[in-house]
């Protein structure tokens, strides 16, 4: 057998110095290490390293001397794989040790932020069977993991935020759109519902058809129907991605912004404005339990641009995220989710028979 010399071994530089039978040495099976490194290598603990790496190097190929070097090659990628797997183990306990999925299984409890009035994600007042989608998809995620789900109320997305960073929530779910700034506070899933910026303008606000030519009237149904119609003004919640995408699309209209898409909508009801943009499940909503809206308002849900809504975990919480990813799979593969999805936002059934207003449970 032949070997020749390369100047770099394992990413280590060396010089070879010229001595008097510098030549392609001939190694024999006994000799390996010690013929290699008769050349003169620095008198370092790297040499002595390196002579017991080539020592372990001879041993095994005198070891497999007949065995073909197919079986060879399968039984040492066996071992590899083996060792692979051995580390994978170490890490997934690791993650796990870290995560908040082990107190929330040590505690036997599931704590879910989210926004009660935000109908039909929780339903004040809500019928029986009928608490809301978000409330029906924490509520089996914790049934899932064995444990007590408890629900509990914040507003706004920073107050969600704020919540699971203390420990007093430990995910939210509430038809939260995921974006690059928010993520800056919270790990989000990925999407179990996709929607896009959608509106509600008031009839009055849309220029009426031309006289005596019906086929050439323009149909409204996007948001972005509106970009040529004059004097539109918008409420929307304020820092959303409906805020946002106004902003880039109508930059010469009146934008009024709100804490909340309830008191955005009740501003279009006064007059203050006269298009609600809100996302296109907040707006099915609405039409589904007042059915009156749509004599005076014209719904815009032509899809504008992908909102993808998510639920808010832990940052960095590799080992909780992929635990209810896993989860969402099962539901979507089992039809679970486009059910719960047809539940409440293509049947009326769940609306309350007294409409219940935010500032009633105050």
């Amino acid at each position: 057998m032949f070997l020749g010399l390369n100047s770099k071994l394992f990413g280590l530089n060396f010089v070879w110095q010229k001595f008097p039978y510098e030549r392609i040495i001939v190694v024999s099976q006994g000799r390996f290490s010690e013929d290699l490194f008769r050349i003169k290598t620095p008198e370092s603990c790297i040499r002595w390293i390196l002579v017991a790496f080539l020592g372990t190097v001879n041993r095994i190929k005198n070891s497999i001397k007949g065995i073909p070097i197919q079986s060879f090659l399968f039984v040492f990628f066996g071992i590899f794989c083996n060792i692979t797997e051995v580390g994978a183990e170490e890490n997934t306990f690791r993650f796990y040790n870290l995560s908040r999925l082990k107190e929330i299984l040590e505690k036997g409890e599931l704590k879910v932020a989210g926004d009660a009035a935000y109908e039909p994600f929780y339903i004040i007042n809500a019928k029986e069977g009928y608490p809301g989608f978000d409330y029906e998809l924490g509520k089996a995620y914790a049934d899932f993991l064995g444990v007590k789900y408890k629900f509990v109320s914040y507003q706004e997305f920073n107050e969600f935020a704020d919540a699971i960073k203390k420990k007093e929530a430990d995910i939210a779910l509430s038809g939260i759109s995921s974006n690059l700034e928010r993520s800056k506070k919270v790990k989000f899933s990925r999407a179990y519902l996709v929607a896009t910026p959608a509106a509600l303008i008031r009839k009055s606000a849309l220029p009426p058809p031309p006289e005596g030519n019906i086929i050439t009237t323009q149909n409204f149904r996007s948001v972005l129907d509106l970009a040529d119609v004059n004097g539109v003004t918008f409420a929307v919640r304020s820092f959303s991605n409906r805020h946002e995408y106004l902003l880039k699309k109508f930059k010469n209209n009146r934008i009024f912004t709100y804490r909340d898409t309830l008191a955005a909508w009740e501003a279009v009801k006064n007059g203050t404005a006269n298009c609600l943009v809100a996302d296109s499940f907040y707006i099915k909503g609405l039409l589904l339990k007042d059915k009156s809206i749509s004599s005076n308002f014209r719904p815009l849900l032509e899809v504008v641009q992908r909102e993808d809504i998510s639920a808010a975990f832990p940052y960095g919480d590799i080992m909780f995220i992929r635990n209810f990813e896993f989860f969402l799979e099962e539901l979507e593969r089992s039809g679970i989710l486009r059910e719960l999805e047809d539940k409440y936002f293509n049947k009326s059934d769940w609306v309350p028979e007294t409409p219940i207003h935010r500032e009633a449970f105050r």
